[in-house]
């Protein structure tokens, strides 16, 4: 496999040439284009796994795309503008919803119950990934990687991964409006490992953006 990530960080697409019979798992809806390969969609771990992904914000159906006898092409990209991170992978990982793009065939993913964020945001699990291999995800604007040694608080909106050797609380600002849009969410990580962050929060441009919707008159 080899591959190539352009036009980063704004608009990052991933850019890659697989051999005969090589294989990628790729989230719903992120292919751009291909050539030569062969695509096969299914539930990754049957029906219960689409049905939590699909729960959690996730597609419900990841698709395989195999190479042919001359090997193929496949371009892929999120769906926010941003950056794609490529990260090899031995053990777990975690990703916020919506940030997993695609993995080699050796990598299984699984959602994980992080607890009640807000009655009306979806985002109630993270995705677990496990295995070996390449993993690519996305982020809404840039990336940084912070290496934690001790405590660390973050915004739930820039967050994107993290490792599972770091534990986690979930705490919010007062306000009801901020529990019930699971606005002013906060995760405090602490031990040791590493968690990468997004320079742009998907929850700050929808209140940037609410204001200026479309509002229906009372008037005939």
């Amino acid at each position: 496999m080899h591959y190539a990530i352009d036009e980063a960080p704004s608009y990052a697409i991933l850019e890659m040439s697989l051999d005969a019979g090589e294989k990628i798992v790729a989230d719903g809806g992120v292919m751009t284009w291909m050539s030569n390969l062969t695509p096969t969609t299914n539930m990754s771990g049957g029906i219960m796994s689409g049905i939590k992904r699909a729960i959690g914000g996730e597609s419900m159906f990841l698709t395989t795309y195999t190479a042919g006898s001359h090997g193929g092409t496949i371009g892929m990209a999120p769906g926010d503008p941003g950056m794609i991170v490529d990260h090899d992978l031995s053990g777990d990982l975690f990703l916020q919803k919506g940030a997993f793009l695609c993995c080699e065939e050796g990598v299984s993913t699984d959602l994980k119950f992080q607890g009640l964020r807000g009655f009306f945001n979806v985002g109630l699990l993270s995705l677990r990934l496990t295995g070996n291999g390449k993993v690519f995800f996305g982020a809404y604007g840039d990336v940084e990687a912070i290496d934690v040694d001790g405590d660390i608080i973050v915004d739930n909106g820039h967050v994107v991964a993290w490792e599972p050797s770091l534990q986690y609380e979930l705490s919010y600002r007062r306000g009801v409006r901020n529990f019930l849009f699971g606005e002013g969410m906060m995760l405090r990580f602490h031990g040791r490992g590493r968690i990468w962050v997004q320079s742009r929060n998907p929850l700050a441009l929808a209140d940037f953006l609410y204001p200026y919707r479309p509002v229906k008159s009372d008037k005939n």
